[in-house]
């Protein structure tokens, strides 16, 4: 039976091709983001490594900070520096200046690097081989409007030493004179990606406003002296001071990119297994197909003596061998695919270019999950055809059933009962994690309607998509069409299933985002009713505005109202907050089974929960935004006070007048009052305000800033004119914009667009290997009914109707698993709309996008045109004798 089932394969090499396609784009993508993650992960810890090689020791605050944007430390005092110069074992110590608030303005007048991306850093320059970077060309800075900047980010401007260049600050914009170029390795030709740009200290310290402070102090060991020994002679020196050796320091911040790199690779992966679902659905589709092709052959082999063990056996063998050669391949493949992205990636940092090592684990899996997928695929069908009798074989009696399959309905409901009930649990908080069970939930109702319903829907559906193209002067080759699509309703369904995986999840994220964007347009124009313009200095921005462009603008006629906002960092204190033992300490200062040990004080700074406050003029705020219902007078709100949507100040309980303790990092536990309450806030999150007399004496250094101007004209106001003189008071912050309330919507929900961009494409291999699904099932179906078109053709059939005949069947199909991935995607995502609604309020307003919709049903009616191109001239092609006499 192996010789047997060996000769089958290598009698049918096209065959074994294009079943093995699938297989191959699924392993070639999950293997190539392991190589790539594993690629990045060595490159950036190589990188990272090598600007902090010359730091032995780093003493820094005891006082962190956990917020959304990152983790943010209080800076130390210079006296620091001289106390760590002092002790034994100690070459040098500098303060080290390392801030992000700094843009660099390109040679086109617009900001360079920056936003979502890597940051430009401000760094003060020391003539020592211990300082980040190498020096590449020229010297370091000497002079205030002198400074050295990454050559990568000079050779994409074309900047050259000597050459002037313009660097926005929160102050506004001024000119430097370029003197070096540093890069990262020994030859100073490698680069993490970040913009450093090195300053003398003073500059660098007034820059990232710090005044005499510093962000840490870095030191480096005499010869001889351990990393260890040094670290403790420091914490002596330091006693109120948190010390890190430099390893530990380099491990961190590797960590911290390492994480990063992970879920990127991770949240990749996750669509390369959405690939592999769709492989599944086609490989069982086209073993299916195989096996009833095989019909007689199995048979005949029956007859002559072999058992069902056999004739199963026979089916795996040939699944295992397409298994084990598409995964090689798309291991192959997979390999390519790295080094192309690594190429691509090597023009933002440095990158091991060339062909890259596979490791023992990504063959492994590979292969694993290769041949697990595909023996699978083949398991039902090969059980299938073996329990066919031999005569009934031999007959070529054939008629698909499973449309008025009594047990398909059955276990099809049960899946879709259980599927709604677990979704309902989840979505309820029933049972938690919630995550788990809307998920399971959600993957039993999809296998249920597009697996195991699918055939009872098939039929209907294929009559239904076909009619009007049948109605049509009565079209022959739309009804054949869509009677053959009909007629074996099992492997349409199963052909359309993975299209189906495909579109929902495409409709989904559709219909997620024009919800969600449809949510901030509501918001937004709802509470900014009285905003005409908004200043501001981009979402991703750590610039800010100029404070000192409210009071400017607050003297243009036609402005009525100018109220700057910002926003901070904040933990409320635990003992601020209700107990619930089943979720114990909230504190983000526990250490884990993965902190990095450190030597003196440890992060002892009280537990609570680390939020994010915006901060606002109390008394120009409330003229402009709606909030709601307010309790408290706005007027009475002082430098020490709070503000709070009114259902968390109920869920805490607190009442006006209320003592809330917070933390900040930057001045510690402070005792604000709580002032005011409201109703409805300009986003979900935003659950806390701070008035601006709160928020800058208690923010870091960098963050005491206004981050936008909202903008109130009188009514009778030239906007243009108004706008103008705007415009040319941030003329030297290139960074900050003058927009008005469509534009800043826009701007808001723009990062929506980039990242459904990004999952579309990604989805988009699933699409396609959907579509090669469609066109291998039609290319298998023409072989099976070879002598059927050969009758056609013999009674009067051109090879033009035969064409649109198939082609026809191929626009049903793909119709057919559009649709209903559609219709299962709006139902998905209103299900997880209001899932995010219960959770925060507000998020979402369920919107269609119907053109979207509109569209993605278009093109796939396009795309099944396209798939059938093949299988429809091989079939118009076929001698009409040879097609009639062949068995």
């Amino acid at each position: 039976m192996i010789r047997v089932t060996l000769r089958s394969l290598l009698a049918h090499k096209w065959r074994l091709v294009t079943t093995s396609i699938a297989i191959v784009l699924a392993i070639a993508f999950l293997s190539g983001t392991q190589i790539l993650g594993g690629i990045l992960d060595d490159s950036i810890k190589g990188l990272i490594g090598d600007v902090y090689s010359g730091y032995d020791s780093v003493v820094r605050s005891p006082d962190v900070q956990k917020a959304t944007f990152g983790e943010f430390r209080a800076p130390v005092s210079a006296d620091a520096v001289v106390a760590s110069s002092g002790v034994d074992g100690a070459r040098l110590a500098y303060g080290v200046v390392e801030s992000s608030n700094i843009q660099l303005i390109g040679s086109d007048g617009k900001v360079t690097g920056g936003g979502i991306g890597p940051p430009t850093l401000v760094m003060n320059w020391i003539d020592d081989p211990m300082r980040p970077g190498t020096l590449a060309d020229g010297r370091g800075p000497t002079a205030d409007d002198e400074v050295a900047i990454d050559f990568k980010a000079a050779e994409e401007q074309g900047w050259e030493l000597g050459e002037g260049i313009e660097i926005a600050t929160q102050e506004g914009s001024e000119q430097f004179t370029v003197v070096g170029f540093v890069g990262l390795g020994s030859d100073a030709d490698k680069t993490a990606g970040a913009q450093p740009v090195f300053f003398t200290e003073e500059v660098a310290r007034s820059t990232a406003k710090l005044g005499d402070e510093f962000n840490y102090v870095a030191v480096s060991a005499e010869d001889g002296v351990s990393q260890d020994e040094l670290a403790s002679q420091l914490a002596e020196a330091n006693p109120d001071l948190q010390v890190i050796t430099g390893e530990a320091f380099t491990v961190e911040n590797q960590d911290a990119v390492a994480q990063f790199v992970g879920i990127l690779t991770s949240v990749v992966s996750i669509f390369g297994f959405i690939a592999l679902v769709v492989s599944t659905f086609i490989i069982y589709n086209t073993f299916s197909i195989i096996v009833a092709q095989r019909t007689r052959e199995t048979a005949l082999l029956r007859a002559i003596g072999a058992r069902r063990r056999q004739v199963i056996v026979s089916t795996l063998v040939e699944a295992l061998v397409v298994g084990l050669f598409a995964s090689v391949v798309g291991l192959l493949l997979g390999a390519l695919l790295a080094s192309a992205l690594v190429g691509l990636l090597s023009s933002f940092f440095s990158l091991e270019t060339g062909v890259p090592s596979i490791g023992a684990s990504v063959i492994v899996t590979s292969l694993f999950v290769g041949l697990v997928v595909t023996t699978l695929s083949a398991v039902i069908p090969a059980v299938r055809s073996s329990r066919i009798p031999p005569i009934a074989a031999l007959s070529e009696v054939s008629l698909d059933k499973s449309g008025m399959s009594w047990s398909r309905r059955v276990w099809g409901v049960a899946f879709l009962l259980g599927g709604i009930a677990l979704t309902a649990l989840g979505l309820t908080s029933t049972l938690k994690p919630e995550l788990y069970y809307v998920g399971a939930g959600l993957l039993a109702i999809l296998i249920s309607v597009a697996v195991v319903l699918g055939p009872l829907l098939a039929r209907p559906a294929a009559m239904t998509i076909g009619w009007p193209f049948g109605n049509r002067r009565g079209s022959v080759t739309a009804v054949l069409a869509s009677e053959n699509a009909a007629r074996n309703p099992r492997r349409t369904a199963a052909t359309a299933a993975a299209l189906t995986v495909g579109v929902t999840l495409v409709s989904v994220i559709a219909v997620l985002a024009t919800s969600v964007k449809s949510s901030v347009d509501d918001e937004i124009q709802g509470a900014f009713g009285g905003v005409d313009l908004i200043v501001s200095a981009g979402n991703f921005s750590f610039l800010g505005v100029p404070p000192e462009i409210s009071d400017s603008a607050d003297e243009i006629d036609g402005i009525d109202i100018v109220s700057p906002v910002g926003f901070t960092f904040m933990r409320i204190l635990e003992e601020s907050l209700p107990s619930d033992p089943s979720e114990g300490d909230t504190g983000a200062q526990e250490p884990d089974d993965d902190a990095v040990p450190v030597i003196g004080i440890p992060d002892d700074a009280p537990s609570g929960e680390d939020v994010v406050s915006n901060a606002i003029d109390p008394d120009t705020y409330f003229r402009m935004i709606d909030m709601g219902d307010l309790q408290g007078d706005p007027e009475t709100l002082g430098s020490e006070s709070l503000i709070a949507r009114q259902s968390v100040a109920e869920e805490n309980g607190w009442e006006i007048g209320d003592t809330v303790p917070v933390y900040f990092a930057a001045t510690g536990t402070q005792n604000l009052t709580l002032g005011l309450t409201y109703t409805d806030a300009l986003g979900p999150g935003d659950d806390f305000y701070l008035p601006l007399e709160t928020m800058r004496p208690n923010s870091l250094p960098g963050f005491d800033i206004d981050f936008a101007d909202y903008v109130k004209l009188d009514d009778d106001a030239d906007r243009d004119a108004v706008v103008a003189e705007l415009d040319a008071l941030v003329a030297d912050r290139p960074d900050v914009t003058v927009q008005d309330r469509e534009e800043f919507i826009a701007s808001q929900t723009a990062f929506i667009d980039v990242f459904v961009n990004i999952v579309y494409a990604l989805l988009a291999l699933a699409v396609i290997i959907a579509l090669i699904g469609i066109a291998n099932t039609l290319s298998l179906s023409v072989m099976e009914r070879t002598r059927e078109f050969g009758l056609l053709r013999a009674v009067g059939m051109s090879r033009r109707q035969l064409r649109r005949t198939i082609r026809l069947e191929a626009v049903i199909v793909a119709v057919f698993g559009t649709v209903l991935g559609i219709v299962i995607g709006i139902a998905f995502a209103a299900a997880l709309s209001s899932a995010l609604a219960a959770g925060e309020p507000g998020l979402v307003t369920f919107k269609l996008p119907w053109i979207q919709l509109a569209v993605i049903v278009i093109m796939a009616a396009f795309a099944g045109v396209v798939a059938a191109i093949i299988p429809a001239r091989r079939a118009a092609n076929m001698d009409v004798l040879a097609a009639i006499d062949s068995d």
